[in-house]
């Protein structure tokens, strides 16, 4: 089975919307997980922060699984997604973006 793997990893502002970093890191994991079982085409979501704070890291990464890039594309526009992705976008200086499919 083919599976497509979504993966965004995020560097944080020091402090935005009114939180600290790691205030803001915490939400935001929080918020994505609360989205497993509620977006319809979103099968597995992995979400953790960086050990190693090296000056190549960023600071979270998300990985998430869906069985094709409509599926995908569905979970991009679904509403609760849309809500804590604008809110991600204020709280981030940086986020890098790779989407591929693996054989499961």
């Amino acid at each position: 089975m083919r599976i497509l793997k979504h993966v965004v990893m995020w560097r944080f502002k020091d402090e935005a919307e009114g939180r600290t970093r790691e205030e803001n890191m915490r939400y935001c994991a929080e918020r994505l997980r609360g989205l497993v079982g509620v977006a319809p085409t979103l099968m597995k979501l992995e979400i953790g922060e960086d050990e190693l704070h090296s000056p190549a890291s960023f600071d979270m990464a998300l990985i998430c699984d869906f069985v094709n890039l409509e599926g995908m594309l569905a979970y991009r526009d679904f509403p609760q997604h849309r809500e804590i992705s604008a809110y991600i976008g204020r709280v981030t200086s940086e986020r890098v973006v790779s989407d591929f499919f693996v054989e499961e």
